[in-house]
């Protein structure tokens, strides 16, 4: 397999800065895997902090657990004011994804000798 195909393969499959690594361009790669887990953090904090809500509203209730009432409070949980946050977290990950695979074909490529 080609330096460009396992470095895309590990960018776009493992995690956006894998396939830097994989071509010895550490900096460019844990830039890209830096940025990576921040967002992934970003999206664990916000749903421990909603399953928490969700789990004492839960006790404050009496700690009866109703299919429906339990569906009701992840549905207004759901429509928290981090949503902004979220969705901007979302966009820098997908970015970062799509940054890290194209400048791993880029850089793979230009590794790969002319035959």
């Amino acid at each position: 397999m080609r330096k460009a195909t396992t470095a895309v393969l590990l960018s776009a499959l493992v995690l956006p800065g894998a396939g830097h690594l994989y071509l010895k361009r550490p900096w460019r790669g844990i830039a890209l895997i830096a940025i990576s887990l921040a967002c992934l953090w970003v999206f664990v904090d916000d749903a421990m902090r909603r399953a928490s809500n969700v789990l004492a509203r839960l006790e404050s209730d009496g700690g009866a657990l109703d299919v429906d009432r339990l569906s009701d409070l992840v549905a207004q949980a759901s429509t928290g004011s981090d949503a902004a946050v979220v969705t901007a977290a979302t966009l820098v990950l997908a970015g970062c994804w799509l940054v890290g695979i194209i400048d791993a074909y880029r850089l793979g490529k230009s590794m790969t000798p002319v035959r």
